[in-house]
């Protein structure tokens, strides 16, 4: 559930928007055979929300702009974004279509191999957080 610190007067709507993105990215991660970073900017609301202008609005809703079409909180505003970047990431991760690889140690292919960086693959797709690592 999305709790931010600042009160939302659209709550529900930006929480489907931000799960329209995540099933969005898993469809192209399944269909590409894709890993996704979680620190690479492969999971960033920043990127995702640029370019998504149902979900600028929806954020918008919750502040008053000036003339000019500046924020007038623009405190608050990051403060938001923080909050929904956290809240995109757990949504990733807890909404069941991808499976989680954190950093550290994996064996493939009978080796050893370590990963640097968390990691998100389609579910069921991948053994470990690799390319090579696809089931076959």
């Amino acid at each position: 559930m999305l709790q931010t610190k600042i009160k939302l007067s659209n709550p529900a709507k930006i929480e489907a928007i931000l799960m329209g993105i995540v099933r969005k990215s898993f469809e192209e991660a399944q269909k590409d055979k894709l890993l996704l970073c979680m620190e690479c900017g492969d999971v960033d609301l920043y990127i995702a929300s640029s370019n998504h202008d149902e979900l600028q609005d929806a954020i918008n809703e919750n502040f008053e702009f000036d003339e000019y079409g500046e924020c007038i909180k623009p405190e608050e505003y990051q403060e938001l974004m923080d909050d929904l970047y956290e809240y995109f990431l757990i949504l990733h991760k807890e909404s069941a279509l991808f499976d989680f690889f954190p950093a550290g140690p994996y064996t493939v292919a009978g080796g050893s191999r370590e990963s640097e960086t968390d990691m998100l693959a389609p579910r069921g797709l991948f053994s470990a957080p690799f390319e090579d690592a696809i089931k076959k």
